[in-house]
């Protein structure tokens, strides 16, 4: 007689073959199968799993470690059973993602740097995590609710030093952004786990519906204390496709909707009045400083860099439209370029803040760097996994959640460069995760 935890592999519990790749049908009985077999190991790669959403969104040296962990454990668990690898090579994405980055290295070819430009592949790691977390993906909803208090977590910081309870790691600044380093990605962040909330609102008892909101609550007073104009408005948007996502769905009714939106614009609408006179001062500036910026003025604010950006980037694409001056080209242009210097005096912005190392936009800088060979392929990975999410929609309302906040991602990195960021990046691989790998749990009524 063995005990329920022995012993640590089930040698009774049948595998299935390895190879040829089962169907995408059969994913969720190779999961089951080798859980069956290997319960300790599961156990062990879900507790990896969960480490990494948790650490993924804060630090850079939190993140390293998370993904290392969850790493080293897939690995092992890969070589132990080839057949948790083998169905992902029936994964469009993962031949997508593989392309864009293969094709990202290979530009090293004709960039002005040469290999020293593969450091800025470096972030491009955390696709991995993808791949890592396809064992264990019918936890979706825990990883979830994960990424959600990780979020919650960095948002109670910045209130405490939005109010002068902690000091910012930067020093003082009008723009708290907690743990993480920058206000972006600090919003970025808060939205897709505001976004996550609504999805796992849906099946919630009363008590977790709560806890939702309050934590929902958490994060909109975060995004709104970053004063991060483009990701807020992103927001706006993705809130109302997720709203859609759902309602197509039928995982919620047209009421439920109009609660679930009556409810964020009182968690928005307080947030605006406690902290958020920064952020409508700052909001009010957009119109009249992208205005300033299409006549061809110069000023000190960010809607005039990232025009001064866009419009070098553009240039280079256009100099090169189909493989683009290669990885990491994009600084060499920006500082040889004939307006730079006139730019830099004119604005009185400092030297070292204009000469970026991206354009601020994932995009322009795909177009830039790689042409339209990468953006191509970087525009197929994005469409393949949202297509996927809308499949897993239908299933499961954390799926939706997940492609909505996919989608912000999109939104919010035409105006940033997510992929550089490894504390934005990891959290938008994970919900990337939850909305195309092939989710396990079936469609629930509707709310």
């Amino acid at each position: 007689m063995t005990l329920p935890a022995t012993p640590w592999r089930d040698a009774r519990a049948p595998l299935p073959r390895a190879w040829p790749p089962p169907s995408a049908a059969s994913t969720a009985e190779v999961l089951r199968a080798v859980r069956a077999h290997d319960r300790h190991g599961d156990a062990l790669h879900v507790l990896a799993a969960v480490a990494f959403a948790a650490l993924c969104g804060l630090d850079q040296a939190p993140s390293a470690i998370g993904f290392a962990i969850l790493i080293s454990v897939a690995v092992v668990r890969f070589a132990v059973h080839p057949l948790l690898l083998t169905p992902l090579l029936r994964w469009t994405p993962f031949w997508l993602g593989l392309a864009w980055v293969s094709w990202s290295a290979l530009s090293v070819l004709w960039s002005p740097l040469g290999s020293e430009a593969l450091g800025d592949l470096s972030p491009q790691r955390a696709l991995l995590a993808a791949v890592a977390l396809f064992p264990v993906i019918d936890r979706a909803r825990l990883f979830a609710w994960t990424l959600l208090l990780s979020a919650s977590l960095n948002a109670g910081v910045q209130v405490a030093q939005r109010v002068g309870w902690v000091e910012p790691p930067n020093g003082p600044t009008w723009r708290p952004s907690g743990i993480v380093a920058l206000p972006s990605v600090a919003a970025i962040n808060g939205g897709i786990a505001l976004l996550l909330a609504l999805g796992l609102a849906v099946h919630a008892r009363a008590a977790a519906r709560c806890t939702l909101v309050a934590l929902a609550a958490l994060c909109a007073a975060g995004i709104v204390i970053t004063s991060s104009r483009h990701p807020a408005l992103s927001l706006v948007v993705a809130l109302l496709l997720e709203g859609a996502i759902l309602l197509a769905a039928g995982h919620v009714r047209l009421r439920t909707v109009g609660v679930a939106a009556a409810v964020l614009v009182l968690l928005g609408g307080s947030a605006l009045a406690l902290v958020g006179g920064d952020f409508l001062r700052y909001l009010g500036d957009l119109q009249r400083d992208a205005a300033a910026s299409a006549r061809g003025e110069v000023g000190f604010s960010s809607i005039h860099l990232r025009f001064f950006w866009w419009r070098v980037a553009a240039e280079q694409w256009l100099a090169h439209p189909l493989a683009g001056g290669g990885l990491g080209s994009f600084p060499a242009h920006l500082a040889s370029h004939a307006d730079t210097a006139g730019f830099i005096a004119e604005s009185g912005i400092d030297r070292t803040e204009v000469l970026q190392r991206h354009p601020h936009s994932s995009y322009l800088r795909a177009l830039a760097e790689t042409g339209l060979v990468g953006f191509a392929l970087l525009a197929g990975l994005l469409w393949s996994c949202v297509r996927r999410g809308l499949r897993a929609a239908a299933r499961d309302p954390v799926a939706g959640a997940a492609t909505a906040a996919l989608l912000f991602v999109a939104l919010a990195t035409a105006g940033e460069c997510v992929e550089l960021m490894n504390v934005a990046y990891g959290p938008a691989v994970v919900v990337a995760a939850i909305a195309a790998l092939p989710p396990a749990e079936e469609a629930r009524p509707r709310v």
